[in-house]
């Protein structure tokens, strides 16, 4: 069968010439004509608005339409600025009224998620502010406006577990501290106390990853007290501590390629592997009535790609559009990309800048990225020979661009904690 196909395909290619040959030079002169890119870029771009929490706008039209078929909704961020949760607090209060969303994904600990969502903290944004204080490393991201979108979806969506965290954990001091209640025997406690110990003096904003992420020794101490614990397949004991050895080995792999070691390429795949699995460990338990699922995503931009990410991984993006096609609906990716104070449209690499409006916003746009994907060899023409590969993932790997013109840093006026800047 194989040799079928390629004498097919070698009798295609002796053909080609003649059928180019036999076109007339006017049609020939016209397929080779570049589009007017300005023009294909200015016709899909459309403004939109957030205010109020409600989408609107020709914008915000098209991202009904758009998302009409989807079983999926991926928001690409830049972390930790200002509009970005609000813009995503919008879009869901869309999705949920006009096509029946009804869960969160988020680049966040699942155990601080579980926590945020239990009585007396769920929808309150200032009880989840103060369970961060008292463990600032469980939520990687706790500003007030991130904040405000877990109370929010948490408040308006009913069932137990609307929000699903399947980040690789940071704060280990949460985790330790309810093993310690879990221990069999006092020799597994003592194994723990110098962990905690250690945990919580380095369990601050500013210390952020000295115990998971730098400590050479922490995996290996922690694969000791997972042989230790033989907790059963499944049991909360077992979640917690896969969570934290796994996090533990994710970093790892950092720590080792700075010394030399080739496994750089790991801490992505494995991460990107391991947010896949938390996702699917969610959606089985839940998603039990035979009608699928629908979830709005919200992570860093290279984590919602559709395909390879510029880090090398097929994200937990890529697999949400696949696992969508599977489902018989679709997957839609929105990169935003939040500008003013936050940061300057130049500090977007020229690649991605190419399809941005070409005078700057100034107010919220979305651009149609699936109007340009046709035309994309006109633009890739335009973008230096080593960042071609990246322009081609860019606008294959999502469907449209949300610019946010007059975004700035994002507070922690509820936790007092540190601004960062994401990426």
């Amino acid at each position: 069968m194989r040799l079928v196909e390629n004498l097919l395909y070698a009798a295609m290619l002796a053909a080609a010439p003649l059928a180019a040959a036999a076109q007339p030079p006017a049609a020939a002169a016209a397929a080779a004509a570049a589009p007017d890119l300005e023009a294909l870029i200015a016709g899909a771009t459309h403004e939109l608005s957030f205010a109020g929490g409600e989408l609107s706008g020709p914008g915000g039209g098209m991202l009904h339409d758009a998302t009409a078929q989807s079983q999926f909704v991926l928001v690409g961020e830049s972390h930790f600025d200002h509009d970005t949760p609000q813009f995503a607090q919008a879009l869901f209060h869309m999705l949920q009224r006009e096509h029946g969303f009804d869960h969160l994904v988020v680049e966040q600990d699942g155990v601080g998620i579980e926590d945020a969502l239990a009585p007396g903290v769920r929808g309150d944004p200032q009880a989840i502010a103060d369970l961060a204080k008292r463990y600032p490393t469980l939520l990687g991201f706790a500003s007030d406006q991130d904040l405000e979108l877990l109370a929010d979806v948490g408040a308006r969506v009913k069932g137990p577990h609307p929000i699903w965290g399947v980040e690789q954990t940071q704060g280990a001091a949460r985790y330790l501290e309810e093993l310690d209640r879990l221990a069999p025997t006092p020799a597994v406690r003592a194994m723990i106390a110098p962990l905690l110990a250690e945990a919580r003096r380095y369990d601050t904003r500013e210390t952020l990853g000295k115990f998971l992420a730098e400590d050479r020794t922490t995996l290996a101490r922690l694969q000791a007290l997972q042989a230790a614990f033989k907790a059963p397949p499944g049991s909360r004991t077992d979640t917690l501590l896969n969570g934290l050895v796994k996090s533990a080995e994710i970093y790892s792999f950092y720590m080792r390629a700075q010394a030399g070691e080739p496994v750089g390429l790991l801490n992505n795949t494995v991460r990107e592997s391991w947010l896949k699995a938390g996702f699917v460990r969610r959606y089985k338990v839940q998603a039990t009535s035979g009608k699928p699922l629908k979830a709005m995503f919200k992570f860093g931009g290279d984590h919602m790609f559709r395909g390879l990410d510029p880090v090398s991984a097929f994200p937990i993006g890529n697999f949400a559009h696949e696992f969508a096609i599977a489902n018989g609906m679709e997957a839609y990716g929105i990169l935003v990309v939040p500008t003013g104070s936050y940061a300057k449209i130049a500090d977007y690499p020229a690649y991605e800048r190419l399809l941005f409006p070409r005078a700057e916003p100034t107010r919220p746009v979305l651009i149609d990225l699936r109007s340009l994907r046709n035309y994309q060899r006109f633009f890739r023409a335009k973008v230096a020979a080593e960042d071609q590969w990246l322009f081609r993932a860019l606008i294959n790997g999502y469907d449209a661009i949300v610019i946010l013109p007059n975004s700035r840093q994002a507070t922690f006026a509820r936790t007092g904690f540190p601004w960062m800047k994401g990426n």
